[in-house]
């Protein structure tokens, strides 16, 4: 089953029967990351992968992001990626502080990024926020043409889950086991006026035999 407009479905992997019922009709939202610190407290700004120019992400400390780092050999599609990685950064990130951050602002455009926004939203005013460990990997350019660029990649969220933002405490039994399926992306981005490579559109196939 295919579903697209994801902010919803992402964060549906992390908490599973526990809060969100559907995701949305549209067409666009995607994700992946980087980045956590220890437990207990808020981590510290942490940059993306080892680019000393990659922007720092603040994640809560029981957040963690696993973007497996991808080569190609190609300028153009290692940029591609680079940001790519950064925008799936940005959108747990944001996700993690019930809010679009400003690296949100700046690696997604619409019509992704509204969705992901009103799905912030809607944690924030169900008081909650995910947790734990979010694994993307296989990450691949499969196209650039122009300005525009096609990526595909994996997402494994079986140690995600959900919980209270006030207390951090985890919230019904979403994870694990109850969404062990893995994802299969699809996501198109777009070259920006000031060169960032920003993730405009994304959907995924639940189950696909390609992400093992």
């Amino acid at each position: 089953m295919r579903h697209r407009t994801l902010g919803r479905a992402t964060a549906a992997a992390l908490g599973a029967a526990l809060l969100l019922s559907a995701c949305g009709g549209s067409d666009d939202d995607g994700g992946e990351i980087v980045g956590a610190e220890t437990e207990g407290s808020p981590s510290a700004s942490a940059p993306a992968e080892e680019d000393p120019d990659a922007p720092a992400f603040d994640f809560p400390g029981d957040l963690r992001a696993d973007v497996e780092p991808a080569g190609t050999g190609d300028g153009k599609k290692q940029a591609v990626l680079r940001d790519q990685g950064y925008a799936l950064s940005a959108m747990v990130e944001s996700y993690g502080q019930q809010k679009a951050t400003a690296n949100f602002e700046r690696y997604w455009q619409d019509p992704a990024y509204t969705n992901y926004v009103k799905d912030f939203e809607r944690f924030a005013d169900d008081g909650q926020r995910i947790a734990g460990t979010g694994r993307y990997f296989n990450r691949e350019v499969k196209q650039v043409k122009g300005d525009s660029a096609l990526v595909m990649f994996c997402e494994d969220q079986s140690e995600g889950y959900v919980v209270d933002a006030e207390t951090g405490k985890r919230v019904g039994t979403g994870g694990g086991e109850n969404a062990e399926v893995l994802r299969l992306y699809r996501q198109t981005l777009t070259r920006t006026a000031d060169g960032v490579w920003a993730v405009a559109e994304s959907d995924w196939t639940e189950g696909d035999g390609t992400c093992r």
